[in-house]
């Protein structure tokens, strides 16, 4: 039961991640497309409607790391590893990300250099978003092998390829669905242009799903078959398409918390959906072993520490978060009606 409320934690933590940064990933890729609202008042909205969000995002992912790094420290070495420039490369993208994110909110001088910041944060939030796909692609593809020595095979091989590439342009056009919806939801002017983005970024979503596995047939039609003979994977990824029904009733009526609790719904199906087949093996290898979760678990007195030190957390953490987005929600509504009273 230890290594199972562990193994909670880390799925809520990735969860988390995924929606809360991913629809400010998202965002930040909305912020530079052509949408039929002027730049200064859709990065003005973008700012205040993410601002909570983007304060406390990334405890999700250092949570996610000091769990796999005292849970699962041979896994975390593998990714560690084998991963190592696309990790890299994510790592200088969320550097990137936060600083000009920084300096285009928070800097009082405003100048030239704004347009710069601008546009290095909505392109580094492609670039973290396609290096986030393309890491789960190549695990979920599992092209790897701890005989291979030479550099190519060892640290590019499994990730430098079509089906990894294409997970990479599906995870940006889902986060981008995500922030779409989640500014839709929000805004209380310009409802009908956000609907009209929400609408064209979820169909470039179906779209790149579909081309997702079309890319792993054609590259390994053996891993494909993992994924779709495996009912409970098709269960979960039926209920994502249809999820897409009551959905479109929410956004047309406006139903903000229904909405959003959909959206949540649908990536968690969509990422157990992707995992499901593997559990609990979590890392495949070309000669069929793989790395078993439970078999590389840490030694039980961590374990049991590291559960400890968790359900406390989780204690304080959890409200707090919870309690910060509160607090700018009700700043940012104190301000409008401020503004509406002169």
């Amino acid at each position: 039961m230890i290594l199972e409320f562990i193994l909670l934690v880390l799925t809520v933590a990735l969860f988390l991640y995924a929606f809360l940064a991913g629809a400010d990933f998202g965002a930040g890729i909305l912020q530079l497309l052509p949408i039929g609202i002027s730049k200064e008042k859709k990065m003005d909205f973008i700012g205040k409607a993410m601002g909570p969000v983007w304060e406390a995002n990334h405890i999700w992912l250092i949570l996610a790391l000091v769990i796999s790094f005292n849970a699962f420290p041979d896994i975390f070495w593998f990714i560690s590893e084998y991963f190592h420039f696309p990790l890299g490369a994510l790592v200088i993208g969320i550097i990137f990300r936060g600083a000009s994110f920084t300096f285009l909110h928070y800097d009082p001088i405003k100048d030239r250099s704004e347009k710069i910041y601008h546009w290095i944060f909505g392109l580094s939030s492609i670039w973290c978003t396609m290096w986030i796909g393309i890491i789960v692609g190549s695990v979920m593809l599992g092209n790897f092998s701890l005989e291979d020595k030479e550099i190519y095979p060892r640290y590019f091989e499994h990730w430098l390829n079509p089906f990894a590439i294409m997970m990479g342009i599906f995870i940006t056009n889902l986060m981008m669905f995500n922030a779409s919806l989640f500014l839709y939801l929000e805004t209380r002017e310009d409802k009908h242009q956000w609907l009209k983005v929400t609408g064209r970024v979820l169909l470039l979503t179906i779209i790149s799903g579909a081309l997702v596995h079309i890319s792993l047939f054609i590259q390994n039609a053996n891993r494909w078959m993992l994924f779709f003979s495996n009912g409970l994977s098709l269960t979960l990824i039926m209920l994502s398409f249809f999820l897409l029904f009551p959905q479109y009733y929410f956004i047309k009526n406006n139903y903000r918390k229904s909405s959003r609790l959909l959206a949540g719904t649908q990536l968690l199906a969509i990422m157990a959906a992707g995992f499901a087949p593997l559990f609990p093996k979590v890392i495949l290898f070309r000669d069929n072993s793989s790395f078993d979760i439970y078999a590389k678990a840490a030694e039980p007195e961590v374990l049991r520490l590291l559960a400890i030190a968790l359900a406390v957390g989780c204690v304080f953490i959890l409200p707090s978060y919870f309690y910060l987005l509160k607090i700018f929600k009700a700043q940012d509504q104190k301000f409008e009606r401020d503004v509406k009273k002169g």
